[in-house]
């Protein structure tokens, strides 16, 4: 697992293997009043792409689809350059994604990028 700590939040990359499914996975955590709380979470599967909003508490979750969103990589990473504030807001965590620097989480995502492709490599 990769972990980079940018504009806020930490992201932990790492490569997923289950029965039926596998893929990249980012999660977004943050600093909850002390706790280490995932805020949100990209699930870049090859069968079932999908993110959650809230993955340990409410757990929202919304299917992609490939045809009108594309590669479910690139949508991850489209997604935390340029929605990550407002993603974690809308997870409930308004007040925390204040302090989300969306303009950091955009100059640094190629790192993004690479962690995942070298997490999907070491998978």
């Amino acid at each position: 697992m990769t972990e980079l700590e940018i504009g806020g939040v930490v992201l932990a990359i790492d490569y997923r293997r289950m029965e039926e499914d596998r893929g990249s996975s980012v999660k977004v955590f943050g600093d909850i009043d002390g706790q280490r709380v995932q805020l949100l979470r990209f699930d870049c599967f090859d069968q079932d792409p999908h993110y959650h909003y809230a993955p340990t508490g409410v757990n929202r979750m919304f299917h992609l689809d490939r045809l009108t969103m594309g590669c479910p990589v690139e949508f991850t990473l489209d997604q935390v350059k340029r929605n990550t504030r407002s993603m974690v807001a809308a997870a409930g965590f308004e007040e925390f994604s204040e302090g989300v620097d969306q303009d950091a989480l955009a100059a640094r995502i190629g790192e993004v990028q690479a962690a995942i492709e070298a997490e999907a490599v070491a998978g």
